[in-house]
């Protein structure tokens, strides 16, 4: 098929996609594709009134002709690009999914709701649907491993692109021509700038990576019908490694499956709604809160990593921000309202805590270093320590490490359910809650995935 062929990197991509089978799945990345289906439609129905989503919805025109797929909670009939659009802005907005961090920075699960649109439109089974997830997370996450985007001034709505563009190509089952136009035609139209994270964050912060989910299934579908991609997306002179970085990268992407780890077994799923980077310093503060009173503190020095925070401690943004979005990314903020509240939660951003006196003053009586011996660790071991001076003069100190080992044990299944049941509470009443998680820890069973979606119609509750 034309030059698109020689494309070593698109090759070892669509290979992958269409190689890979379900009896090659170990039953760790089966648990754990599952795992992340209900965590994705835990911070989804959740971000049920979000106003960037309450946008979105707007434009997600009622269809009757054609595949179909549903918008979650309003179960709004309509093509499966939008409904990935949508669905994959809810899964955003709370930024509660998953991440996984390497030489780039990823929010895999931007792509899931892109693969379900597909499923539900093409009536496919649980069983297709989780095999088309792990491929997307594989390609994302391991091209993740290697590329530089972020650092160079890429952001990551291409990466989501291509892990749905492939994940739904296997749902469709595309031929090889077919996949590897799909590829082409997800990818080359979505490079986009990393200024979207950076300054004064707005709300296409999240919407990046859903509109990577939209193209991709936008371009499966395309190529299903016949249409042609650019040549050589990766390796052409005005492909991906010579335009963007200057360099070919060789993705480890497996052949050979047996006792493989596969991406989503080592994603991260969140536990607070903000920057996956705040996590571990919002875990010290809710440590060092315990020692002393945010009362008490004359000076609060903030302690982490150079890659993380480098680029944004000379923004005014992360010293007073004045969006929900600069917030969850202002290290200052997370650590001063956990310290203050003992908690972050999504009802933080709701109710503005980050526009609060109190979160002010001591956000005024932080400082941020970044010392060498914590950027020589990461990202493998993320760091940070907090030492609060009192107004007596005391030096409190907490420090808190994690560990490939901490990330390895993931969220306990406990914990899981109740994170999403804490999230969809306000929307679904507690049986339809207990039905959704029955339902996705089947997943494999499923002959049809329409009937998870209709489950999170909201309720009265």
């Amino acid at each position: 098929m034309r030059n698109i062929l020689l494309d070593q990197t698109a090759n070892k991509l669509v290979t992958f996609s269409r190689k890979l089978q379900f009896e090659d799945l170990s039953r760790r990345a089966i648990v754990n594709a599952k795992a992340r289906l209900i965590n994705c439609l835990g911070v989804s129905i959740g971000a049920h009134d979000a106003p960037t989503v309450k946008i979105i919805r707007k434009l997600a025109y009622p269809s009757a002709i054609g595949p179909l797929a549903r918008t979650f909670t309003t179960l709004t009939p309509t093509t499966p690009d939008l409904a990935a659009f949508v669905n994959s802005a809810m899964t955003r907005y709370l930024d509660m999914a998953d991440t996984y961090i390497r030489e780039s920075v990823s929010h895999p699960a931007d792509a899931l709701p892109g693969l379900l649109a597909i499923a539900e439109a093409e009536n496919c089974s649980g069983k297709d649907f989780l095999l088309s997830l792990i491929i997307a997370y594989e390609v994302q996450c391991r091209y993740v491993d290697v590329v530089p985007a972020n650092q160079l001034g890429w952001d990551q709505t291409p990466i989501v692109a291509m892990g749905t563009a492939l994940g739904a190509g296997r749902l469709l089952n595309l031929d090889k021509a077919q996949m590897l136009n799909a590829l082409s035609l997800a990818l080359i139209p979505t490079v986009s700038l990393n200024q979207t994270r950076t300054g004064r964050i707005s709300m296409w912060k999240g919407m990046a990576g859903p509109a990577g989910a939209r193209q991709g299934v936008f371009a499966a579908l395309l190529a299903r019908e016949g249409m042609s991609g650019p040549d050589q997306p990766f390796d052409g002179d005005y492909g991906v490694w010579k335009q963007m970085f200057g360099k070919q990268y060789q993705i480890p992407i497996p052949t050979r499956f047996t006792k493989h780890t596969f991406a989503i077994e080592e994603t991260i799923i969140k536990s607070f709604p903000i920057r996956f980077n705040c996590h571990v310093p919002t875990l010290a503060a809710l440590e060092l809160r315990k020692k002393v009173k945010a009362r008490d503190i004359k000076h609060l020095e903030i302690e982490s990593i150079r890659q993380a925070f480098g680029r944004w401690i000379d923004l005014p943004e992360f010293w007073k921000p004045t969006t929900r979005e600069s917030a969850d990314h202002s290290l200052p903020f997370c650590v001063s309202v956990a310290m203050l509240d003992g908690k972050v939660i999504p009802e933080t951003f709701g109710a503005e805590r980050y526009k609060d006196r109190d979160v002010l003053s001591l956000m005024k009586k932080c400082s941020v270093a970044l010392p060498n011996e914590y950027a020589e660790l990461a990202y493998e071991v993320r760091c940070c320590r907090l030492t609060a001076t009192t107004k007596t003069g005391k030096n409190i100190s907490v420090e808190i490490k994690m560990t490939p080992k901490d990330d390895a044990r993931g969220m306990p299944k406990n914990i899981l359910e109740s994170k999403f049941n804490n999230l969809t509470k306000p929307f679904l009443k507690s049986n339809t809650r207990k039905k959704i998680l029955g339902l996705c820890w089947r997943f494999d069973k499923m002959k049809s995935v329409g009937n998870l979606v209709t489950l999170t119609g909201v309720e009265a509750t």
